[in-house]
């Protein structure tokens, strides 16, 4: 599991997820996510496009953050989700807890919004 970070400086954090958030996964990432995420505490677009499995510790990860930003007055979105990941988010509510969008620059427009 990877989190490849591409943050462009302009106030909005960009991450995106590769692999497995499974069990393995989440202990591989659940750390730098945060760091990434909550504790920068500036906006977020997550890319999970690549993203190929994700459980439900995942997805409290996912939320865990998004909570934590909100408390800031912060967004986090999502994007990209592909397949059973995104049968998997929307099947969990995921979806009503955090914005998710297609694609990037719908993503910053939610941000917005």
């Amino acid at each position: 599991m990877q989190i490849e970070d591409s943050t462009a400086g302009d106030g909005i954090t960009r991450l995106a997820l590769v692999g497995k958030l499974d069990i393995n996964g989440l202990h591989e990432v659940d750390l730098r996510f945060h760091a990434l995420t909550a504790a920068r505490a500036q906006p977020a677009i997550v890319d999970l496009s690549r993203l190929e499995f994700i459980g439900s510790l995942g997805m409290g990860m996912l939320i865990s953050c998004a909570q934590s930003l909100q408390r800031k007055g912060k967004k986090l979105v999502l994007f990209g989700a592909q397949g059973a990941v995104d049968t998997a988010l929307r099947t969990a509510g995921i979806d009503q807890a955090i914005p998710m969008a297609t694609d990037a620059p719908e993503a910053v427009r939610l941000l917005s919004a």
